[in-house]
Protein backbone atom coordinates (compact mmCIF):
# COMPACT_ATOMS: atom_id res chain seq x y z
CA UNK A 1 0.00 0.00 0.00
CA UNK A 2 2.90 2.42 -0.03
CA UNK A 3 4.59 4.53 2.79
CA UNK A 4 2.44 6.58 5.19
CA UNK A 5 2.45 10.20 4.75
CA UNK A 6 3.91 12.21 7.26
CA UNK A 7 1.44 12.87 9.79
CA UNK A 8 -1.04 10.21 8.93
CA UNK A 9 -2.69 8.04 11.30
CA UNK A 10 -1.40 4.31 11.96
CA UNK A 11 -4.52 1.26 11.23
CA UNK A 12 -3.15 -1.16 13.45
CA UNK A 13 -5.69 -4.04 12.56
CA UNK A 14 -4.86 -3.06 8.30
CA UNK A 15 -1.25 -3.02 9.27
CA UNK A 16 -0.99 -6.36 11.16
CA UNK A 17 -2.87 -7.82 8.00
CA UNK A 18 -0.79 -6.45 5.73
CA UNK A 19 2.65 -7.59 7.17
CA UNK A 20 0.77 -11.02 8.54
CA UNK A 21 1.76 -10.47 11.87
CA UNK A 22 -0.27 -10.48 14.88
CA UNK A 23 -0.93 -6.93 16.98
CA UNK A 24 1.42 -7.83 19.89
CA UNK A 25 4.53 -7.59 17.75
CA UNK A 26 3.27 -5.12 16.01
CA UNK A 27 2.57 -2.91 18.74
CA UNK A 28 6.09 -3.50 20.00
CA UNK A 29 7.36 -2.47 16.64
CA UNK A 30 6.02 0.57 16.84
CA UNK A 31 6.77 1.46 20.17
CA UNK A 32 10.21 0.65 19.27
CA UNK A 33 9.68 3.39 16.21
CA UNK A 34 7.96 5.90 18.84
CA UNK A 35 11.22 5.26 20.53
CA UNK A 36 13.27 6.66 17.92
CA UNK A 37 11.73 9.33 16.92
CA UNK A 38 9.70 8.05 13.64
CA UNK A 39 6.26 7.71 14.77
CA UNK A 40 4.15 9.23 17.66
CA UNK A 41 1.64 7.85 19.86
CA UNK A 42 -1.53 9.58 21.49
CA UNK A 43 -4.03 8.15 23.93
CA UNK A 44 -7.59 7.16 22.36
CA UNK A 45 -6.10 7.99 19.01
CA UNK A 46 -3.42 5.78 18.44
CA UNK A 47 0.01 5.62 16.55
CA UNK A 48 0.74 8.19 13.69
CA UNK A 49 3.38 8.87 11.44
CA UNK A 50 5.51 12.05 12.71
CA UNK A 51 5.42 15.14 10.64
CA UNK A 52 8.13 16.53 9.36
CA UNK A 53 9.10 19.81 10.71
CA UNK A 54 11.45 22.84 10.13
CA UNK A 55 12.46 23.04 13.58
CA UNK A 56 13.73 19.03 13.96
CA UNK A 57 15.64 19.25 10.60
CA UNK A 58 17.18 22.71 12.29
CA UNK A 59 17.43 19.98 16.03
CA UNK A 60 19.12 16.78 13.57
CA UNK A 61 21.72 17.70 11.17
CA UNK A 62 23.85 19.68 14.01
CA UNK A 63 24.05 16.51 15.41
CA UNK A 64 24.62 14.23 12.48
CA UNK A 65 27.49 16.59 11.64
CA UNK A 66 29.19 16.33 15.29
CA UNK A 67 28.49 12.84 15.78
CA UNK A 68 29.43 11.60 12.34
CA UNK A 69 32.95 13.38 12.92
CA UNK A 70 33.58 11.87 15.84
CA UNK A 71 33.17 8.60 14.98
CA UNK A 72 35.05 9.18 12.05
CA UNK A 73 37.86 10.39 14.37
CA UNK A 74 37.57 6.93 16.35
CA UNK A 75 37.63 5.17 12.66
CA UNK A 76 40.91 6.64 10.90
CA UNK A 77 42.25 3.75 11.22
CA UNK A 78 41.68 1.15 8.81
CA UNK A 79 42.78 -1.67 6.39
CA UNK A 80 43.17 -0.33 2.91
CA UNK A 81 40.58 -3.06 1.40
CA UNK A 82 37.65 -0.88 3.40
CA UNK A 83 38.23 1.90 1.46
CA UNK A 84 38.00 -0.25 -1.57
CA UNK A 85 34.86 -0.86 -0.43
CA UNK A 86 33.88 2.42 -0.16
CA UNK A 87 34.99 2.69 -4.03
CA UNK A 88 32.78 0.08 -4.98
CA UNK A 89 29.64 0.95 -2.83
CA UNK A 90 30.13 5.23 -4.75
CA UNK A 91 30.54 3.83 -8.34
CA UNK A 92 27.25 2.08 -7.59
CA UNK A 93 25.83 5.41 -6.29
CA UNK A 94 26.74 7.13 -9.14
CA UNK A 95 24.52 5.25 -11.40
CA UNK A 96 21.81 6.18 -8.96
CA UNK A 97 21.98 9.93 -8.20
CA UNK A 98 19.04 9.79 -10.25
CA UNK A 99 16.69 7.75 -8.42
CA UNK A 100 16.80 9.59 -4.60
CA UNK A 101 15.28 6.67 -2.77
CA UNK A 102 18.06 4.47 -4.28
CA UNK A 103 20.61 7.21 -4.06
CA UNK A 104 19.75 7.97 -0.11
CA UNK A 105 19.79 4.40 0.83
CA UNK A 106 23.06 3.69 -1.18
CA UNK A 107 24.72 6.94 0.50
CA UNK A 108 23.32 5.94 4.05
CA UNK A 109 25.34 2.80 3.27
CA UNK A 110 28.49 4.42 2.46
CA UNK A 111 28.52 6.69 5.37
CA UNK A 112 27.94 4.17 7.91
CA UNK A 113 30.82 2.20 6.15
CA UNK A 114 33.10 5.36 6.25
CA UNK A 115 32.32 4.85 10.49
CA UNK A 116 32.20 1.17 10.86
CA UNK A 117 35.41 0.80 12.45
CA UNK A 118 34.45 2.95 15.46
CA UNK A 119 35.11 1.17 18.19
CA UNK A 120 32.12 3.27 20.18
CA UNK A 121 28.95 1.12 19.05
CA UNK A 122 26.27 3.28 21.48
CA UNK A 123 28.26 6.50 19.39
CA UNK A 124 26.90 4.19 15.75
CA UNK A 125 23.87 3.56 17.36
CA UNK A 126 22.86 6.64 18.30
CA UNK A 127 24.09 7.96 14.78
CA UNK A 128 22.13 5.17 12.82
CA UNK A 129 18.70 6.33 15.19
CA UNK A 130 19.43 10.11 14.20
CA UNK A 131 19.99 9.25 10.15
CA UNK A 132 16.98 7.77 10.11
CA UNK A 133 15.31 10.13 10.92
CA UNK A 134 16.82 12.91 8.80
CA UNK A 135 16.20 9.86 6.03
CA UNK A 136 12.46 11.25 6.44
CA UNK A 137 13.34 15.04 5.58
CA UNK A 138 15.98 14.19 2.25
CA UNK A 139 13.55 12.06 0.89
CA UNK A 140 10.62 14.23 1.27
CA UNK A 141 12.45 17.59 -0.31
CA UNK A 142 14.10 15.42 -3.37
CA UNK A 143 11.19 13.78 -4.48
CA UNK A 144 8.91 16.95 -4.31
CA UNK A 145 11.88 19.13 -5.61
CA UNK A 146 12.98 16.53 -8.55
CA UNK A 147 16.68 17.34 -7.91
CA UNK A 148 19.24 14.72 -8.03
CA UNK A 149 21.20 13.97 -5.20
CA UNK A 150 25.26 14.24 -6.56
CA UNK A 151 27.27 12.83 -3.34
CA UNK A 152 29.93 11.13 -6.13
CA UNK A 153 32.74 13.48 -5.94
CA UNK A 154 32.54 13.91 -2.02
CA UNK A 155 32.44 10.62 -1.18
CA UNK A 156 36.01 10.73 -3.10
CA UNK A 157 37.56 13.52 -1.88
CA UNK A 158 36.67 12.05 1.73
CA UNK A 159 38.31 8.83 1.21
CA UNK A 160 41.22 10.34 -0.63
CA UNK A 161 41.92 12.42 2.11
CA UNK A 162 41.41 8.98 4.55
CA UNK A 163 43.97 7.26 2.40
CA UNK A 164 46.44 10.00 2.81
CA UNK A 165 45.91 10.20 6.81
CA UNK A 166 44.59 13.87 6.82
CA UNK A 167 41.47 13.72 8.94
CA UNK A 168 40.73 17.36 9.16
CA UNK A 169 40.76 17.56 5.20
CA UNK A 170 38.48 14.27 5.67
CA UNK A 171 35.92 15.47 8.46
CA UNK A 172 36.20 19.55 6.79
CA UNK A 173 35.00 17.72 3.57
CA UNK A 174 32.35 15.29 5.40
CA UNK A 175 30.59 18.40 6.85
CA UNK A 176 29.74 20.10 3.45
CA UNK A 177 28.52 16.44 1.94
CA UNK A 178 25.43 16.92 -0.08
CA UNK A 179 24.03 14.78 2.30
CA UNK A 180 24.09 17.03 4.85
CA UNK A 181 20.96 18.89 3.46
CA UNK A 182 20.00 21.67 5.78
CA UNK A 183 22.98 23.57 4.66
CA UNK A 184 21.89 23.01 1.22
CA UNK A 185 18.89 25.35 1.47
CA UNK A 186 16.49 22.31 3.38
CA UNK A 187 14.96 24.54 6.14
CA UNK A 188 13.98 26.92 2.94
CA UNK A 189 12.46 24.12 1.52
CA UNK A 190 10.51 22.68 3.99
CA UNK A 191 8.76 26.14 4.61
CA UNK A 192 7.21 25.93 0.99
CA UNK A 193 5.57 22.32 2.38
CA UNK A 194 2.42 23.33 3.87
CA UNK A 195 2.29 20.02 6.04
CA UNK A 196 6.24 21.07 7.18
CA UNK A 197 5.37 24.47 8.32
CA UNK A 198 5.74 23.80 12.23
Amino acid sequence: RGSPAPGSAINECELSVDLGVSRTPLREALLALEREGLVGYEPGRGFSVRPLSVAEAGELYPMVWTLEALALRSAALRPASDLDALDVLNEELRGAQDQPEVALTLDARWHRGLVEPCANRRLLELLDTLKAQAFRYELAVMSDSGRGFHPVGQHQAITAAVRSGNLAAAIETLRASPRTMASCGMAREIRCRPSMRR
